[in-house]
């Protein structure tokens, strides 16, 4: 495929995010004056404890938060811009087990972007977070991972998105870098994210999601990294009219890879659920060919399988000739949001399974503490060598304005 041809194919992708502005300003001053400001305020702790001889168990607190200013539309046109920061405020972790996700000591201007809209197609180039099934920045850790990126969103086909584009560079949450074959390996200077060169020449993607069938919902997504990998990924959720909401959803995963040495491979997966007087219960399966190992994509956010978790976020489901169980269960009482999941993890490699217990807790305050939120995550990761056990605990407060 030639690379004008990869850019056209690309141009419609992690622009899921692009929506038409239903305002317009008159002036470039009234774009500014009217445009929207708004933030976070975030402070959170998270645990870890480790057995095994030489293990040191782990704990961080930060605090943090965000700024996002976006102008009205003026001609169709949008700027955007997000400045993000971190500040550790106590850290007991020998081990350094929180250089890739917490310890992150500044500040880092996630977005800055400009977006243009013309009737049912949208353009935004620049930084940006981007959120589909082969690229997706996470938002779990005080830092929000984001991307450099050239995309464009249409919606002229009824029931349909489409979103191309090419990625040129990833932000992860801190400074230390290493997602190969994406980004470069390196070392934690302790600082915020910083943009990092994808590859030789970016990502090319396209994205499409349909729902002209009623009930189905089918979205599928394309990556290419040249001289790595090219990525398929595609999923079909059927929901059944009924009392019980009962659902079927089907998942697909393949990676071809350019090198030999590394072998081509498959994920497929199965879930299904319904709801009992509130109670939504779930149950998923998903299997990897032996040959090879699954690439999930770029971002801490990418991980589509449906035996993902919260602790490992089901990473090893993507292993060569792995088997993955899944079964939960979530319900709201009133402000409290709970989720209960257990996970099963069968790998090839002796003593490597896993057991995964994960507690999803969220609650929502109401009055004069509108827009606080609190939640608390906390995982048992129970392996097969004994050794290896741990858990994982974390606790996040954050006021939205």
């Amino acid at each position: 495929m030639n690379k004008f041809a990869k850019i056209s194919l690309v141009t419609s992708l992690a622009l899921a995010g692009l929506s038409s502005s239903a305002m317009a300003a008159d002036t470039l001053a009234e774009a500014f004056s009217n445009g929207k400001l708004k933030g976070a305020l975030k402070s959170y702790y998270f645990a870890q404890t480790f057995e095994g001889a030489g293990k040191n168990d782990s704990s961080i607190w930060a605090n943090g938060g965000s700024l996002n200013f976006v102008t009205d539309s003026f001609n169709g046109v949008v700027l955007g811009a997000t400045l993000q920061t971190s500040h550790v405020a106590d850290k007991d972790d020998l081990d350094g087990k929180t250089k890739t996700s917490m310890d992150a000591q500044g500040s880092v201007l996630s977005e800055s972007y400009l977006q243009y809209t013309l009737n049912n197609t949208a353009f935004k180039g620049g930084r940006q977070f981007v959120s589909t099934p082969l690229v997706a920045g996470s938002g779990s850790r005080l830092i929000k991972e984001a991307f450099e990126a050239y995309l464009v969103k249409n919606t002229d086909i009824s029931n349909t998105t489409i979103l191309a584009g090419k990625i040129t560079k990833y932000q992860g949450r801190t400074d230390f870098v290493g997602q190969s074959p994406y980004t470069t390996a390196g070392s934690s200077n302790g600082g915020a994210g910083e943009f990092e060169k994808i590859g030789t020449d970016g990502i090319d993607t396209i994205y499409v999601k349909n729902t002209s069938i009623p009930n189905l919902a089918v979205q599928a997504q394309y990556a290419k990294v040249d001289n790595a990998l090219d990525n398929f990924y595609a999923d079909a959720t059927y929901k059944i009219d009924g009392d019980l909401k009962p659902f079927i959803a089907v998942q697909y995963h393949g990676t071809d890879y350019e090198t030999a040495a590394t072998k081509d491979s498959d994920l497929m997966g199965i879930k299904a659920g319904l709801t009992v007087s509130g109670l939504n219960l779930f149950a998923a399966y998903t299997t990897t060919d032996d040959d090879g190992s699954v690439n999930r994509g770029l971002g801490q956010g990418a991980y589509k399988t449906f035996t993902s978790t919260t602790k490992t976020a089901g990473g090893s489901s993507y292993t060569a000739g792995t088997d993955s169980w899944q079964i939960g269960a979530a319900y709201k009482f009133g402000a409290l949001s709970t989720k209960l999941r257990y996970s099963q993890f069968d790998l090839p490699t002796a003593g490597a399974d896993l057991d995964e217990t994960t507690l999803n807790l969220g609650y929502k305050f109401s009055g004069a503490l509108k827009n606080l939120s609190a939640s608390v995550d906390f995982s048992v990761l129970d392996y097969e060598t004994d050794a290896s056990d741990s858990t994982d605990l974390r606790t996040r407060l954050i006021y939205t304005f």
